[in-house]
């Protein structure tokens, strides 16, 4: 991807995403080793997570940590959450019981070697030049979903001319929030929908289900210069499989240059 204003210094920069990795769906560690190897094979800059790390309960990831552990980016790997990952068996009324149980949650990812955000930035310096992650919390569009995800929050100390890579695990919000927002993301990295793990690619054209329920929902949008990409996911829920929509490791490489896309 070709932005003009990218800092030159991030000409070539690789970001690997992955995203709803669902580890109480795993039955079979070799099996998601490779995809571990895959990604170390991809040689990434930063890896970027995003969202839902389990179906319900924090320990479906323990017997993974080492696995995921395992993963290797020369600048970091970073992480969101997504809805299902405040589904937990915890008192939602209780400030005390929510603080203690998403503690231990990030110390999960920090055994891993993942930094977690939420609502927050960090940024990313080569050679004086920086670029800046905004990871949000979950904010989906309708009743059922969490609005905890904080724009204003997370881009705080960020310049406001930088460059700027948005984490947030529901693509609804980019149409919601993100394209409205004063803030420029030039680039919005999202999961949650799966491609209903079901249908069919082409060149030129994709077909699923999730189309009915989402107007973004698979592979790259952009208006007015601002991109959005759409995960299907590392893993699965529910239906025990995929069809068509198989599992994706994406690997985006950034350009310094004129042309926008």
């Amino acid at each position: 991807m070709t932005f003009r204003d990218l800092p030159k210094a991030f000409d070539g920069f690789k970001l690997v995403q992955i995203s709803d990795i669902h580890a109480g769906s795993f039955d079979n560690k070799d099996k998601v080793l490779e995809g571990i190897l895959k990604i170390n094979a991809l040689h990434p800059d930063i890896v970027c997570f995003t969202g839902d790390l389990v179906n319900s309960e924090k320990e479906e990831i323990d017997p993974y940590i080492d696995i995921f552990g395992q993963i290797q980016a020369k600048h970091g790997k970073f992480a969101i959450l997504g809805n299902h990952d405040y589904y937990g068996r915890y008192d939602k009324n209780d400030p005390k019981a929510i603080k203690a149980y998403h503690d231990d949650f990030g110390k999960k990812y920090a055994k891993m070697g993942f930094d977690l955000m939420k609502n927050e930035s960090r940024s990313i310096s080569i050679d004086g030049d920086e670029i800046h992650l905004l990871g949000v919390e979950n904010w989906g569009a309708g009743r059922f979903f969490q609005k905890y995800g904080d724009i204003d929050l997370a881009a705080a100390n960020v310049p406001k001319d930088a460059f700027n890579i948005m984490l947030s695990h529901d693509p609804t919000h980019w149409d919601e929030k993100i394209l409205k927002h004063e803030r420029h993301v030039h680039l919005t990295l999202s999961g949650h929908t799966h491609g209903f793990q079901f249908g069919f690619q082409l060149p030129g054209y994709a077909w699923s289900p999730a189309k009915y329920r989402y107007k973004r929902w698979l592979g790259l949008y952009e208006e007015a210069e601002k991109f959005l990409y759409v995960n299907r996911g590392f893993g699965f829920l529910g239906f025990p499989g995929r069809i068509g929509m198989w599992p994706e490791i994406t690997l985006i490489e950034l350009r310094s240059g004129e042309v926008v896309g």
